[in-house]
């Protein structure tokens, strides 16, 4: 089942009331621009809903708060970038597989901007600008998707994402607030080395962690444990995982023992995490977990001394860094706009 135009109006009022909602009970009011889309209001909202492919949620910034849908046959792209229509039959720039990427600050000139060529691709765009001959088109912020079933436009869906980012803007407030930073400042210096730490909190378990943590800190990390995150009563502990997840460099995983972390384990297989999973003189937690690595290429085993963890972090902490600028030479050749600033 597809979404439909009473959907994407129904879903897009619940995300924003959400967010403002939550925003007013866990974040100081001058915090609240810090969360992406409270930054981006006042504006009028404009969402594309296409029979055919996709769907897309664009911020145009004004004085209210208005919620316009647009439905058509075309396809999303077709709908959201509003060129002229032989433009359309133009080879696109860029064709998206990915999930999630980003275009900041570009002109994208001369053919079609874009076209979502994989399942479940997505984009976001922000101050890009659009153009083909003496058409133009700037775009505030947006973010087209190819997804248009229903189930991912849903109302929990729609409250979930919400307070996911808030609980990201929550735990990062924090953090600042320990080291006597401002928010910004946090985020400039340490937020791209945190580590999400997953594993067993038993006696045995916590001190493990502690030990992990210690090692990544003296290489210049920020090492996250999940329980250090705060309560959220519209959070259970996988979502927790799966919100601040997100944000870190890398997860590493205590995989020494039973414990809950099973469940988080399968969570960073879901979400192509770069992973390390430590086990304590090569004991694992289950058989759940064993081989994990030779299934993703992004997922590392390692046994490990907890007594003395430093070289064994060190080197996953290589292995973890390395995989990141793979994947990121990866990206940078797959999508050349990366590192330019006009098409």
């Amino acid at each position: 089942m597809n979404i439909t135009d009473k959907d994407l109006q129904n879903y897009i009022e619940i995300f924003t009331e959400t967010l403002e909602e939550t925003a007013r009970q866990y974040l100081a009011p001058n915090l609240h621009k810090d969360l992406l889309h409270l930054s981006l209001l006042p504006s009028k909202i404009i969402g594309y809903v296409s029979t055919q492919l996709g769907v897309a949620i664009e911020y145009v910034p004004g004085e209210g708060k208005e919620i316009e849908i647009r439905r058509g046959s075309a396809r999303v792209e077709d709908l959201f970038v509003q060129g002229p229509r032989w433009l359309s039959q133009v080879s696109p720039m860029l064709s998206i597989e990915a999930v999630g990427l980003g275009i900041y600050g570009l002109t994208v000139s001369g053919r079609f901007p874009f076209r979502l060529s994989r399942k479940d691709s997505s984009i976001f765009f922000e101050k890009v600008t659009f153009e083909a001959g003496s058409w133009q088109r700037f775009v505030h912020y947006a973010e087209v998707f190819e997804d248009r079933s229903l189930k991912n436009w849903t109302t929990e869906k729609a409250v979930a994402r919400a307070k996911d980012e808030v609980l990201v803007a929550v735990v990062e407030a924090g953090r600042a607030k320990e080291k006597q930073l401002e928010i910004s400042d946090y985020i400039d210096k340490f937020k791209k080395k945190t580590v999400l730490v997953l594993g067993d909190y038993d006696a045995a378990g916590e001190i493990r962690l502690q030990a992990i943590s210690r090692c990544l800190e003296s290489l210049g990390y920020e090492p996250l444990l999940i329980k250090d995150v705060p309560d959220h009563p519209y959070h259970d502990l996988s979502q927790k995982v799966v919100a601040v997840g997100a944000i870190a460099r890398f997860v590493v995983v205590d995989d020494s023992s039973r414990s809950g972390h099973l469940l988080e384990v399968q969570l960073c297989k879901t979400n192509s995490w770069v992973t390390v999973l430590l086990r304590a003189k090569g004991h694992g937690g289950s058989w759940m977990t064993a081989g994990a690595a030779s299934l993703s290429n992004v997922i590392l085993e390692a046994d490990y001394d907890p007594d003395t963890p430093d070289q064994v972090l060190t080197e996953v902490s290589a292995w973890a860094e390395g995989k990141l600028e793979e994947l990121q030479r990866a990206m940078d050749s797959t999508y050349p706009w990366r590192n330019m600033s006009n098409l």
